[in-house]
């Protein structure tokens, strides 16, 4: 059976935030990132790159340099970092309005399709490092509450 997958670069980003915004306004070492989250080095370091790109990560050279987060954890979503290493968030190849798609006006899938892209983007902008660290520091970690299922609780804070 084929999953539904979120990429690994994606994972590794997400990860690699969250660790920087446990710490926000610290300087964090690549190493300790790729240890502490169990990310390949190389592929951390390629993951950076693309967050310092879109301006989510900052570098600082030198003796105890490393990586800390560019703006405030409340101001960075997943959809954000989502976005800074895989670039716009499509869930079919027909959501990504290119138009490619020969029977997209006669689909029956169309609107399920589009119903499922509105919600993800509703779910990932809504959902924020500064809510992911505050669910750990609660003790929420192992214990948080089921992702919201009805529209009415989408973008609803989670617990």
């Amino acid at each position: 059976m084929s999953l539904m997958q979120i990429p690994r670069k994606i994972e590794y980003a997400l990860r690699a935030m969250i660790h920087l915004a446990d710490n926000p306004g610290e300087v964090t070492r690549g190493l300790e990132i790729a240890e502490r989250q169990k990310i390949p080095k190389y592929y951390l370091e390629k993951v950076i790159r693309d967050l310092m790109r879109r301006g989510l990560v900052r570098a600082r050279r030198g003796p105890g340099g490393g990586y800390q987060l560019a703006r405030t954890p409340e101001t960075i979503s997943f959809k954000d970092i989502i976005e800074a290493v895989e670039g716009p968030i499509t869930l079919n190849v027909c959501m990504d309005g290119s138009n490619t798609c020969q029977i997209k006006p006669t689909c029956r899938m169309f609107r399920v399709w589009e119903e499922g892209q509105r919600v993800l983007l509703e779910v990932f902008s809504h959902t924020t490092l500064r809510q992911i660290v505050d669910q750990q520091f609660a003790g929420a970690l192992h214990a948080m509450s089921p992702l919201r299922s009805t529209p009415a609780e989408i973008g609803k804070p989670l617990a």
